[in-house]
């Protein structure tokens, strides 16, 4: 490994590889579903196990003030805002870490930082194999050549507690335990070894604070809200933390506390049972579905739509002309760190709040599930690719121009060979750009169903139409909850009809109807949020969607909570650490910059007619969704549609984020029968009368749509 003072080449795995890296049906390892890598019995991943478990964790535990730490590689992505294997680098923008978010480099950014953090566990698995007699080396040196480091798909629905029968979305279980069984050197041969999956902890048992860590200390962040100022102590921890609870600075934080089955609650859909008329695990879902919002960003067909939250820029004097998605890669990621950090506690009589390191961007990257998290925000980008590999970005839209980082300047117009700095593709200096990472396999890795050398013709060529097909079809199958739902909502029995089945699942339905699915066209109703990145300081909050009456406590239960759009990406300015960063905090401000969410209510509004669901409306009455028309869902989302946010834990009105801005908006879905072909959501027009007026809602005069795609009632006759 290089020294501190030598730059580090980032070149991705490439032992064993054809040396021609931008071969088109070049042939790498696929980075595995860590469920499926983890609980593998094949030979090849027992070894490779028996090298990662031991290697990362002493990776973990390197020391900070090595380049190649744990602790180094993840203050590349916030604190401690020092430069990284660029000696004498002042930063572009003050109290800023190298992270891009809220631009149109979020996903070519990570990309090399993904491939860093993979290299040195790699290079570190290779010195493990020493450890082994020299008869068993070549073997374990060979799966170390084809490991690649594992991603979480938290969209899929897994079998819990390993029933094929019951499956819901999970954290994976590699993180589950403190310690984990793995095969050994001799004498041992298998044992028990501390698991760096479970939570980073700091070397020697200091803490992220501690003086002898000198300009690398992470400080502790004061956030002000609302003329208040609330500390969280990050400097006190000695390992990262998910879902912390209690009040004030206790040991379970200092020593870090995971809360993993808080995760999985979030991040499950809330469902219906028609028999008992109530909420159960099983049933129509109630909510906004996790693989169908990854499954319609795979639908979006322009890079500069998929790749950022930011907002085009258009507003009241710069009308939207086209039919702008709402949602993106970079927004579902944001949910996900939400979820998995959790909300902060309530604060001590000295205002000081705890939170989950993964619900901070700027200490984020210390957690390790930050990066099995990416590394499926990587690959989601590298599907999407796949399926739209003619389009890329090329500095003139206006979300290309930077809001600004550690390396970048405040309006300097990100294009495809501007350096994706800290990282070196070579130990001459020079920088990956997003031109060069373009490619995962030049980098020596790709994902499950996307190896081209997999569909050739007879000839050899590259058969890239059959591979579309057979990726739509995976895609479908484990993602389009949309498509079940509406061959479901064809397929069963409408409100008042006293035969026919009801709700249950789609491969009961066919046996029961004996009915194949059909190609369907339906109106696919949406929530678009839009809001100034910036407001409240820049601190994170959260918008909330309800259809139905608001609960009167936090946290809000999903019994009427559809969904929520997360302003994750929090900004050092936000902090009040320094004048600089208060500066650093106004200009961004100023800058108005807007992010953009969407949560789509249809899946919920299908469950809500299907059952005939009673809403109990804030005046007291009580309303049910009659039909899936526009005409019945207008009506009825004019009484229920409600939003709020909230921010430190708290609610916060609607007032002090004057750019909020939320609207309802009925489009088209077709789905197919052909489950070679992707789902397609167009045509929204804006439902101005169920948001007009209300605070924080949209209207016409706010530009978010083309002036002609506005949605009209008929007229009665």
């Amino acid at each position: 490994m290089a020294s501190n003072t030598q730059v580090y080449a980032i070149k991705g795995i490439q032992d064993g590889l054809d040396p021609d890296k931008h071969q088109l049906l070049r042939k790498v390892p696929v980075r595995m579903e860590l469920d499926d890598w983890y609980l593998s019995e094949e030979l090849v991943h027992i070894n490779q196990r028996a090298l990662f478990f031991p290697a990362l964790w002493k990776f973990s535990q390197m020391d900070p003030h090595e380049k190649l730490s744990w602790f180094q590689i993840a203050g590349i992505h916030g604190k401690p805002f020092v430069s990284w294997d660029e000696p004498n680098k002042k930063p572009e923008v003050t109290e800023k870490g190298y992270c891009t978010h809220n631009s149109i480099l979020f996903g070519t950014w990570h990309r090399p930082y993904l491939l860093l953090w993979e290299q040195v566990i790699y290079e570190l698995m290779k010195k493990e194999t020493l450890q082994y007699p020299e008869e068993d080396r070549h073997d374990l040196l060979e799966a170390a050549k084809t490991w690649r480091f594992p991603y979480w798909d938290w969209a899929l629905k897994k079998p819990i507690d390993g029933n094929p029968d019951k499956r819901d979305y999970n954290v994976p279980l590699a993180i589950l335990p403190e310690k984990v069984e793995i095969k050994l050197p001799p004498p041992q041969g298998s044992g028990l070894y501390p698991n760096a999956l479970y939570q980073f902890t700091m070397p020697g048992g200091i803490t992220m604070g501690d003086p002898s860590l000198k300009d690398l200390r992470i400080t502790a962040s004061e956030i002000e809200d609302n003329g208040v100022t609330y500390t969280f102590p990050f400097d006190q921890c000695q390992a990262t933390s998910r879902h912390p609870k209690g009040t004030g600075v206790t040991q379970d934080w200092v020593a870090g506390t995971q809360d993993n089955e808080a995760i999985a609650e979030e991040l499950r859909d809330y469902r219906w049972d028609p028999d008992t008329n109530s909420e159960i695990t099983i049933g129509g879902s109630l909510t906004a579905g996790l693989r169908a919002a990854f499954y319609r960003v795979m639908t979006i067909e322009k890079f500069d739509d998929f790749g950022t939250k930011r907002a085009p820029g258009h507003g009241a004097g710069d009308p939207m002309t086209k039919d702008y998605p709402f949602d993106s890669s970079e927004g579902l990621h944001d949910n996900i760190h939400d979820w998995c950090g959790g909300d902060p506690t309530e604060p001590d009589k000295n205002r000081i709040e705890l939170m989950g390191h993964m619900s901070y961007v700027l200490v984020a990257a210390f957690d390790p599930i930050f990066w099995v998290h990416h590394c499926n925000v990587d690959r989601m980008f590298a599907i999407w690719q796949m399926l739209h590999d003619d389009s890329w970005f090329n500095g003139s839209d206006p979300r290309d121009e930077d809001l600004g980082t550690f390396a970048i300047k405040t309006g300097h117009k990100d294009k495809p060979a501007d350096p994706l700095r800290p990282f070196h593709k070579d130990a001459s200096g020079d920088y990956w750009t997003s031109s060069d990472v373009k490619e995962t396999t030049a980098l020596g890795y790709t994902y499950p169903d996307l190896e081209k050398w997999r569909y050739t013709n007879s000839d050899g060529s590259y058969n890239k139409q059959k591979h579309i097909n057979d990726l739509t079809r995976k895609l479908n199958s484990m993602y389009n909850g949309d498509w079940s739902a509406t061959q479901k909502s064809k397929l069963t029995a409408d409100p008042g009809q006293s035969d026919g089945p009801r709700l249950m699942s789609l491969r009961a339905l066919q046996t029961t109807t004996q009915k194949e699915p059909v190609d369907l066209k339906v109106h696919d109703y949406v929530v678009n949020v839009i809001y100034e990145k910036f407001a409240l300081n820049g601190n994170r909050f959260t918008i909330h969607i309800f259809v139905g009456k608001v609960p009167d406590k936090l946290p809000y239960s999903f019994r009427t909570q559809v969904g929520q759009v997360v302003n994750f990406s929090t900004e050092a300015g936000a902090m009040g650490n320094s004048p600089a960063g208060c500066q650093n905090c106004r200009t961004q401000q100023a800058d108005h910059s807007k992010s953009t969410g969407r949560v789509v209510l249809t899946n919920a509004l299908i469950t809500r007619w299907k059952n005939q669901i009673e809403h109990e409306t804030h005046s007291g009455d009580k309303q049910v969704l009659k039909s899936m028309d526009p005409c019945d869902v207008v009506d009825f989302l004019t009484h229920n549609l409600h939003w709020r946010v909230t921010s430190m834990g708290a609610p916060v009105a609607l007032d002090r984020i004057p750019s909020l801005r939320v609207s309802l908006a009925v489009g088209e879905a077709h789905h197919y029968a052909d489950r070679s072909k992707l789902s397609k959501f167009h045509e929204y027009k804006a439902v101005y009368e169920v948001t007009h007026g209300r605070s924080g809602g949209a209207g016409p005069d706010d530009g978010l749509y083309p002036p002609e795609q506005r949605y009209s009632a008929p007229s009665q006759s």
